[in-house]
């Protein structure tokens, strides 16, 4: 599941005094220490099912319940409230702050029409996308939400592709990129995939203002099983994709690609055994920031450290600040001190 980073700043402006008095004060200060807060669906061990927010340490600092498994969380920097969304097909999205002074606020999908699991705001915070499956017609549309008026759905426009999954606002903040997956699904057959021998995955790029299709690309014919289903943006404007492959399992096409306005959809090449570890699916995607004279890396948890020779240092969870009074050299290393 994807873990979308909320600054530090935007959360504690969010939390409030009530939020600080329900804390230690070690924890509280753990949490002024940490660079950024994360969120995440969850499954606990006793079958129950929630959102959480995460300290950059890993600490749980706040937590709700939800009816069913959730997917991805989309943050608004405008109203400091989170979305989780359902797992498809689910027909329940939570909006929730990270406090826990308001109760959260569930939207409830129309008729005819079910969640995928993703979200994106408009960079004002006023509205709410989500894709959603018109399952009778087996068509992907995005639902269009009114935030700033209990989040009535108001309008919606069509994804021009089956089984549509992540979505993103690019960075002119009109254009939406859509991820197709190609796969039919219908609720009446919960998760069932109908489609596989016909599916035609894409990537589109839809004005969110009126509609209107501004671009399509679908993979090669002999490709046609290999499902779009998330996307990260990294700063040049470039969308890079990974993918679910729903043809034979001994097959091991490639997972990656990238995807640049007015180009071909291009797969990243990357070595077999590599390709096995993947198991055809790729869950998540983020992109990191390009680095120039990268060359001092160290293990820190489950990420990395980088240093480059223009001063620049690449924290754990992609965050990157500048010391330009130093050029890092070509090594770095992480001390353990004994306890």
């Amino acid at each position: 599941m994807k873990t979308p980073l909320i600054d530090r700043r935007d959360f504690l402006t969010a939390a409030g005094t009530g939020f600080v008095a329900a804390m230690t004060p070690s924890a509280w200060a753990k949490t002024l220490a940490t660079d950024a807060v994360f969120a995440t669906a969850f499954v606990k061990r006793d079958g129950s099912y929630g959102a959480a927010i995460l300290s950059e340490a890993g600490k749980v600092l706040h937590a709700i319940d939800l009816p069913a498994r959730g997917h991805d969380v989309t943050f608004d920097p405008v109203s400091k409230r989170s979305v989780v969304f359902a797992r498809q097909p689910g027909t329940f999205a939570v909006v929730f702050d990270h406090t826990g002074r308001d109760e959260p606020r569930t939207i409830a999908s129309v008729s005819g029409r079910h969640f995928f699991g993703h979200g994106v705001f408009s960079t004002d915070g006023a509205l709410l996308y989500a894709t959603e499956n018109d399952f009778d017609n087996s068509a992907g549309v995005v639902g269009v939400y009114d935030a700033r008026a209990k989040f009535k759905r108001i309008s919606e426009f069509p994804t021009y592709g089956m089984g549509s999954h992540e979505l993103l606002l690019l960075g002119d903040g009109r254009t939406i990129a859509v991820a197709n997956g190609g796969i039919e699904t219908h609720p009446d057959y919960g998760r069932a995939e109908l489609n596989i021998a016909t599916m035609k995955p894409s990537y589109v790029l839809v004005d969110r203002l009126t509609g209107d299709l501004l671009e399509k690309h679908e993979l090669p014919p002999e490709l046609h099983q290999l499902s779009i289903r998330h996307m990260a943006a990294d700063k040049s404007g470039t969308v890079w994709f990974g993918c679910q492959y729903r043809g034979p399992g001994s097959d091991r096409p490639l997972l990656v690609g990238r995807a640049a306005r007015g180009k071909d959809l291009q797969l990243l090449d990357m070595p077999q055994d590599v390709l096995s570890g993947f198991r055809n699916y790729i869950g998540s995607v983020a992109a990191i920031s390009a680095l120039a004279e990268v060359c001092g890396v160290a293990p820190d948890g489950p990420s990395f450290m980088a240093t480059t020779g223009t001063g620049e240092i690449l924290e754990a969870g992609g965050a990157t600040r500048s010391e330009p009074a130093y050029v890092w050299d070509n090594h770095m290393l992480r001390i353990e001190e004994a306890e």
